[in-house]
């Protein structure tokens, strides 16, 4: 996307400055009568799991779709409209980068505008003469979905340290989108876009199914290796990898919060063999999925 971002407050500052803090993050789901228009007073990453939504942000319109993530501005409006049926699933991350806004509930952060407070806006980072963020919207690998859940996980269970560990990961999630808006210079042929977000979101939701990158490149009516080109110039990853981090994230969301057996759990996901489960777990997260599920509950 062109950038064309504006901040109304800015700051020079170097890597070592930077602090951020979380005010908010949750997933959610929106049904298309559900529309809102708003400035706010922190920094918003807002991630579509599944669904289209339309954004105009700052007098520019923006459809943003399955596997996109949109970076929303401290006071910019922005106003957002559901247009997938039946509704759409966000992944949403309020926060600062200096530490700057003490936000306890929902009007700390949304602007009334009767009564805005000008001085209270967050700073946008400079650094090395450029903004910090220069995008508007970025395909999110899963490595970066994975990232948003654990902040979201780590904000909702909010034990002992979570600030700290919201910190750390979010710095992590700040690493690689610097990264991919820096990469992020390549252009596809609009004539794969809409089949590409298809098989985006067909691989977001299916992801338990049984997938081949033949069935994979008839989503594009191309050959497989062209295919999977295609996928990862858009994604930044290839297809095998997306749907693998995929089945490896829900299978971790599984681990935390249900008391599946790990066998069922493998099956769930879309893992026929128990076994081959087990080795890339361990591969991903240096412990077996049984540490995985003791750690997360301490």
């Amino acid at each position: 996307m062109p950038v064309s971002l504006s901040f109304l407050s800015q700051q020079a500052a170097s890597w070592q400055d930077l602090t951020p803090s979380v005010h908010w993050a949750q997933s959610h789901q929106r049904a298309p009568q559900f529309e809102w228009k708003r400035r706010i007073y922190d920094y918003e990453l807002l991630y579509v799991r599944q669904g289209v939504i339309k954004v105009n942000l700052g007098g520019e319109s923006l459809v943003v779709s399955a596997g996109i993530i949109i970076l929303l501005p401290a006071g910019i409006q922005h106003e957002i409209e559901i247009i997938s049926k039946p509704n759409a699933s966000m992944l949403g991350i309020h926060f600062d980068f200096f530490g700057e806004l003490k936000a306890s509930r929902d009007e700390d952060i949304i602007v009334d505008e009767k009564q805005p407070l000008e001085h209270d806006f967050c700073t946008m980072p400079i650094i090395d003469a450029q903004p910090l963020f220069t995008f508007q919207t970025l395909p999110l690998p899963p490595t970066g979905l994975i990232l948003m859940e654990a902040i979201i996980h780590e904000w909702t269970q909010q034990k002992l340290g979570f600030q700290l560990a919201c910190r750390g990961l979010l710095l992590h999630l700040f690493a690689q989108l610097i990264r991919l808006q820096t990469e992020n210079k390549r252009i596809l042929h609009p004539k794969y876009e809409a089949n590409l977000i298809q098989l985006v979101q067909a691989l977001d939701i299916g992801y338990a199914e049984k997938w081949t990158t033949t069935r994979m490149a008839n989503y594009l009516n191309v050959h497989e290796d062209y295919m999977t080109k295609l996928f990862k110039d858009r994604m930044g990853i290839s297809p095998v990898k997306y749907l693998n981090s995929n089945r490896h994230a829900a299978a971790k969301l599984l681990l935390r919060e249900t008391d599946e057996q790990i066998e069922a759990i493998a099956r769930m996901v879309g893992y026929e063999d128990i076994h081959y489960f087990s080795r890339v777990f361990r591969q991903r997260e240096s412990m077996t999925a049984f540490q995985y599920r003791r750690f997360s509950q301490l």
